[in-house]
C-alpha cells in the first residue's frame, strides 16, 4: 500500500511540473501577437486571396465569377452610389428594377506596385429596388492608398 501512495504522489507531482512548464505568461502571448499583427507584408507580396480579403473586409465580395456570364440586358438598370468612408469612398450598387432580381459580374481593377494581380471578377445578386455594398474606391494598406476601379462586366434579369 505504501508503494501505491508513493506512485500516486510521483504521478501527481509529474503532472503538475509538466503542466507548469508548458504555460506561457500572458505578457509573452500579448507581445508575440502584437509583433505578428503589426508587421504587414509588402503589397507586392500579397497573394490573390490576401488581396481579396483586403479589398472585401466587410464580406461584400460576392462570389467568384469569370467573363460575360449574364449578358448585357440589365446593365442600364444598375446604378453606382458613394458614401464617405475612412478610406476613399464606400461604393454601392442599386437595382432600379421594381420586379426583377439582377445577377451581375463586377470587375475590380487595381495596380499594386510589383504585384502581378491586377483585377478581380466577382458576381452579385441584387433584389428588386435593392442596394448592396461592393467595397471602397481605394485600398488603404500599410500606410498607403491605392486606387481601385469598379466596372460592370455583365448583368441579367431573373424573375422573382
Amino acid at each position: 500500500m505504501k508503494s501505491n501512495i508513493l506512485f500516486f504522489l510521483f504521478v501527481t507531482a509529474s503532472v503538475l511540473v509538466s503542466s507548469c512548464k508548458n504555460d506561457k505568461k500572458p505578457s509573452e502571448e500579448i507581445d508575440n501577437n502584437t509583433t505578428t499583427n503589426s508587421i504587414l507584408k509588402d503589397i507586392s507580396e500579397l497573394s490573390y486571396l490576401e488581396i481579396y480579403h483586403a479589398l472585401f473586409a466587410d464580406k461584400n465580395g460576392g462570389f467568384d465569377a469569370h467573363g460575360d456570364l449574364y449578358g448585357q440586358e440589365a446593365v442600364s438598370s444598375l446604378s453606382f452610389s458613394e458614401a464617405p468612408s475612412s478610406c476613399g469612398k464606400a461604393l454601392f450598387l442599386s437595382n432600379n428594377s421594381v420586379n426583377d432580381t439582377i445577377t451581375l459580374a463586377l470587375k475590380a481593377s487595381f495596380n499594386f506596385p510589383g504585384n502581378p494581380n491586377t483585377e478581380m471578377l466577382r458576381a452579385y445578386s441584387i433584389h428588386p429596388n435593392g442596394k448592396i455594398s461592393v467595397g471602397n474606391s481605394k485600398l488603404c494598406y500599410n500606410g498607403k492608398e491605392y486606387d481601385l476601379k469598379r466596372e460592370i462586366i455583365s448583368a441579367g434579369f431573373s424573375s422573382n
